[in-house]
C-alpha cells in the first residue's frame, strides 16, 4: 500500500446504484480498508449498516447488534477516509443534532466540499434505524427501506461517524449529513436520524480529495441507473 494520505475521501460505487437495487457486494473489506480508517456504508445484500472506526469495520444488522466484519466480506457501497481532524469543539451541555450541525457550519469553510465528522462522548439519546437484508430479485431502494426496524438508545456512550456531502454530488453520494453510530462496547448501533449529546468532542476534517471507484461487474456496467426521481428516492430513503 502507498503511504497513507490523510483526509482523502474514497468511495466505492454510488447512491444511484443503490437506488437501482444493485445490492450485491462488489469489493471486499481487505481492499476497502486500505483506503481509510473511518467510514460508513452497507454490506452485501444491503444487509445492515456499516461503520468503520479506528480501522475496524462493524456491521449493524437488523437486530440492532454490531458484528465484526471479516476481510472477505463484501460491500456494494461504502465511503472511507484516513481521518485527521482539522477542526474540533467540546460539548459540555445538552446539545441537539441541529445545534451541533449549526456549530460545525460556523467553523468550516463552506458547504461545497466534503467533510468527515466524528462525534465521541455521552449521548442523552441516539435514534437509529437499520436496513434489513434483501434477497434477489432485489427491489429498488425505496422499497427496500420501507420496513426498517428503529432503535432508541438512551444515556449511552459511543461514537457517531460519517460525512457531509455537497448538494451537487447527489446521486453519487447522499447530500448533507450521512452518519452512523456504534456504542463504546461495540455492541449496538445503526444509521442515525436523530441524537442529543450530553458531553463529548466533535471533530471535523475537510476532505482534500475525492476518489470514486466504480464496480466492474456486468450488472453495474449494464444497468440503467438513470432513475427519473432518483434524488427524491434518496431523500425518502434517508429520512
Amino acid at each position: 500500500m502507498d503511504a497513507i494520505r490523510k483526509n482523502r475521501l474514497f468511495q466505492h460505487s454510488t447512491m444511484a446504484a443503490l437506488v437501482g437495487g444493485l445490492f450485491s457486494g462488489t469489493t471486499n473489506f481487505k481492499e476497502l480498508l486500505q483506503h481509510g480508517d473511518l467510514g460508513i456504508g452497507t454490506l452485501d445484500q444491503f444487509d445492515g449498516e456499516l461503520i468503520i472506526l479506528d480501522g475496524e469495520a462493524f456491521q449493524i444488522r437488523s437486530d440492532g447488534q454490531a458484528y465484526k466484519v471479516k476481510p472477505e466480506d463484501t460491500t456494494p457501497y461504502a465511503s472511507t477516509t484516513f481521518f485527521e481532524a482539522d477542526t474540533s469543539f467540546v460539548i459540555s451541555e445538552t446539545t441537539s443534532k441541529q445545534a451541533v450541525e449549526e456549530k460545525i457550519a460556523e467553523l468550516v469553510q463552506g458547504p461545497n466540499v466534503f467533510y468527515a465528522v466524528k462525534m465521541t462522548g455521552n449521548f442523552r439519546y441516539v435514534d437509529t434505524r437499520v436496513v434489513p437484508k434483501q434477497q434477489r430479485p432485489y427491489p429498488p431502494l425505496i422499497e427496500a427501506v420501507k420496513e426498517q426496524p428503529t432503535y432508541h438508545f438512551e444515556y449511552i456512550t459511543g461514537t457517531i461517524v460519517g460525512f457531509w456531502t455537497p448538494a451537487y454530488i447527489s446521486g453519487i453520494g447522499v447530500s448533507g449529513y450521512h452518519v452512523h453510530f456504534i456504542d463504546d462496547m461495540r455492541k449496538i448501533g445503526g444509521h442515525v436520524f436523530d441524537y442529543e449529546m450530553l458531553e463529548g468532542t466533535v471533530e471535523v476534517a475537510q476532505q482534500t480529495e475525492f476518489e470514486l471507484q466504480l464496480p466492474q461487474t456486468t450488472e453495474f456496467l449494464r444497468s440503467d441507473l438513470s432513475t427519473p426521481d432518483m434524488l427524491e428516492q434518496i431523500e425518502a430513503a434517508e429520512n
